[in-house]
């Protein structure tokens, strides 16, 4: 994935980067992306190790975060006769019963990204985007929407903010949330986050728009693969996936979860 131009040690890894964002690779640990404050600088606690497909990899889990792109009511709830066996949802228990108590275990911070337009934003939104994904519908009110167990609820407008077809804890006004727009990338940083695991749907539009955009913008990126799914066909998924070479890591739930095994609080742990 890196071209590692000199040799390495053991006790002097390869410095991957510039002064300002750069990764550490050894033979013995693989790519270490914990980001210390120079190349030279102590060991990052806790840290662990993930197993992806093609090396390991070392992060810090108090600076990576779990953002979860679309998981929305309007995206996958039978109330909008949305399939009660879609992608999506299989998406979501795996992430339920697998990458998110990981997460938990681990430290590692969640952050849910969806859609939550203004009417700004509907007014600015290029008709490209509105003509291919065919929302016209966008700000429209839905009106009562009534859920499997008989209770109605008020769906309120189409993926505006703070609605319940469109509930969420970080907003995007675009398929990408790093596109430069939105108040996404500050969250992250007032965490102190450099490292991106990304999951959720569609894996080949608002999840790749997602992940490009943060790697350009100098964001590490990982990609729970079976985390995320589309409804395109099938080549669209491979296509994200086998291009997840350049762009960072890629790794599934499984491995994120064997993960948890590694996890070192201190240097004494490693002893």
């Amino acid at each position: 994935m890196v071209v590692i131009p000199e040799a390495q040690t053991a006790d002097h890894p390869k410095v991957i980067g510039g002064a300002e964002n750069f990764w550490l690779y050894s033979e013995t640990e693989g790519y270490d992306i914990t980001h210390p404050a120079s190349p030279d600088a102590p060991k990052i606690y806790p840290r662990m190790t993930l197993k992806t497909d093609s090396s390991r990899v070392v992060i810090a889990p108090a600076r990576t975060a779990l953002v979860i792109i679309d998981l929305q009511n309007y995206f996958l709830s039978p109330a909008f006769k949305r399939p009660s066996e879609s992608r999506g949802l299989r998406v979501v228990e795996r992430l339920i019963n697998e990458a998110i108590p990981a997460c938990r275990k681990a430290g590692i911070p969640i952050l849910w990204l969806g859609w939550g337009l203004t009417h700004d934003d509907i007014e600015s939104m290029p008709p490209a985007m509105i003509h291919d994904y065919k929302i016209p519908e966008l700000g429209v009110d839905i009106g009562p929407v009534q859920l499997d167990d008989g209770s109605t609820v008020d769906g309120s407008k189409v993926l505006m903010r703070d609605q319940w077809n469109s509930e969420f804890y970080a907003w995007k006004n675009r398929l990408s949330g790093f596109w430069g727009g939105t108040e996404v990338e500050d969250i992250l940083k007032r965490r102190g986050i450099r490292t991106l695991m990304f999951a959720g749907c569609n894996t080949d539009q608002c999840v790749a728009s997602s992940l490009m955009d943060a790697v350009w913008r100098n964001w590490d990126c990982i990609l729970l693969s079976d985390a995320t799914a589309t409804t395109s066909p099938q080549f669209a998924q491979n296509e994200v996936e086998y291009n997840m070479e350049g762009w960072g890591f890629k790794l599934t739930c499984k491995d994120l979860v064997d993960g948890i095994n590694t996890l070192k609080t201190s240097q004494d742990t490693e002893l």
